[in-house]
Order: C-alpha cells, then structure tokens, then sequence
C-alpha cells in the first residue's frame, strides 16, 4: 500500500532536484512566520538525527502550559527522507478517511508541502460490493467533494484494508475514531513484545483530534498570505456546525449519515471537524522540518 519509496517523485531527477530546493526555502521561510511557535521536548529526548523533531504548537503565552500537557500526545515524525507518508483510517475506508486526506491534501498543497506530504487511506476492514443505495451515497460524496475541491481519485478507487506492514509503510497512522486507535494499538502490542519496537510503533498511531488543539484559533483562521487555510475551508471552519469551538471539542469524528434528514447538518459538522483536524496536522509536520536539515541534492 506504500504511495513512494524514499523521495521517490514521479518525474525526472531534475523534478526531484526542485523539490529539494523547493524544501529547502519553503523550511526558511517558514521560521520567518512562525512567531510564537515553539518547541516543545521532554527531558533528554533531543534525537541527534537531524532528520527526527518534535515541534510543540503555536499557541499564545496564556495557553503555552496547555500546550506542554499536551505534548506528549504528540509524535516524533522524521524528515530525513524529505517527505511525509500518512495513513488515514476508519472503519470501512469509505467515507471518513477519503474526506481526511483530501482535505490534507488541499492543505498541504496550499501550504507549499504538496509534493512532500502525502496522505493516503484505509478501512479496518473493507464492506461488500456496491449495491443501489452506497451507488447513491458515492455520487453524493463526490459532490460534496467537488465543492471542497477534493480530487474525484479519493472517492473513487477500491477500498483498502489495514495491514500490519503499513505500520513500516507509512509515517504516521492517524484514527478517525478512539475505537479504530484502540484496535490498531492491539495489533502492535499483540504484533511486539515490550520493548523498543513496540514502542516505536505505537508512538505512530495517532487519533487524529488530538491534533485539533495544536494550534491556536488566531493561527487557524488568519487571513493574508501567511493564512493557513484557502479562504473557502477558513470560512467553513469559522461558521460550520458550532463554529471553530465546536469543532475542538469533537474527540471521535462521526461518519454522516447523508440519507438522514439531517444529513446535510451532519456532513458540516464532520466536514469542519476534518478541516481543523487536518489543517493542524499539516502545520505540525510543517513545524517538525528541522531548521539543521541539509540541502537535499539527488546526484550526491
């Protein structure tokens, strides 16, 4: 299920060169914009791999011991490949994971990362062929993918169904739901003993909320050319199903249920949980690019 081998770009070397350079400037302009971001390590986990970071999130003075409690939540993610692989799973990869990394995807590339972050999706298990009514609940799904600028692929290929090999596949595994985090956290430990490799894993496996709070509101919803977000998915997230507010305080994303007579309410509100969710994940793993990386050159 593995997208990329280690910065494997499709194109020709001389498209793998500009994205080492691109990379390279993108990580120092970023520390121009940052503010008030600021890294959050325990004691004595300082890795001396410049490729590994834990960043802490952006969040104003009055809210940094927040933050500190929340670190440990947070894993360690590696650059030295250059690019990011991260799984998204639910339930029966259909619609929540999908929505997941579309969104991701339109946000890294907004953010200049679209060639170095990559999302990709999977189900616990995988449902049964299609019958009349998922037909419909597809062609609903991609409108409202159309209207969030969602690439139709995300919606379109088969389902796939989690392997234990993805825990070596990808970089990050992030859960839509606490009851997905706790199942794939069983795999690992009945997988490894205790010890250093079950700890590796399980620190990789994430439930994607948990994110929801790295950043502050400020961050989340400034508008400009350092604006985290395109001004379509800012505004959804400001006025969708509560407000931004609401959105925080969703720990397990629900799965809408489009055919209820409150679908439309339902996919708004699991729409604005995924843009903060998603949005902040970005800027996380945007924030975990070391400022000691070297220049990445494909011919050395």
């Amino acid at each position: 299920m593995s997208l990329y081998s280690a910065c494997a770009f499709h194109g020709t070397a001389s498209n793998s060169s500009r994205c080492g350079l691109l990379l390279s400037t993108l990580a120092r302009k970023r520390s121009s914009s940052r503010g008030v971001v600021h890294r959050v390590r325990a004691a004595g986990s300082a890795s001396p791999d410049p490729g590994t970071s834990k960043p802490a999130g952006a969040k104003a003075a009055s809210t940094a011991a927040a933050a500190q409690n929340l670190a440990h939540l947070w894993p360690s993610v590696s650059w030295s490949r250059y690019h990011i692989q991260v799984l998204f799973v639910d339930r029966t990869d259909t619609v929540r994971a999908r929505l997941a990394a579309g969104l991701f995807e339109r946000c890294a590339e907004w953010n200049g990362y679209g060639r170095a972050l990559y999302p990709w999706t999977c189900g616990l298990t995988v449902g049964g062929p299609r019958d009349i009514h998922a037909i419909s609940k597809l062609t609903a799904l991609m409108r409202g993918a159309r209207d969030l600028e969602i690439l139709p692929r995300y919606f379109t290929r088969p389902a796939e169904a989690f392997e234990t090999e993805d825990l070596d596949r990808y970089d990050l595994v992030m859960a839509l739901d606490s009851q997905i985090l706790e199942e794939i956290r069983q795999i690992v430990i009945l997988e490894h003993p205790p010890g250093a490799d079950r700890d590796y894993y399980l620190q990789k496996v994430c439930l994607l909320t948990t994110f929801s709070h790295y950043e502050s509101d400020a961050v989340l919803t400034r508008r400009g050319g350092f604006a985290l977000l395109p001004a379509q998915l800012s505004f959804l997230l400001k006025t969708g199903a509560g407000g931004l507010k609401a959105s925080k305080a969703v720990v397990d994303i629900a799965s809408p249920d489009l055919a209820s007579p409150d679908g439309a309410a339902q996919w708004e509100a699991t729409v604005a949980a995924l843009i903060l969710s998603t949005a902040s994940l970005v800027k996380y793993l945007i924030d975990a690019y070391p400022d000691n990386m070297p220049h990445w050159d494909p011919v050395d």
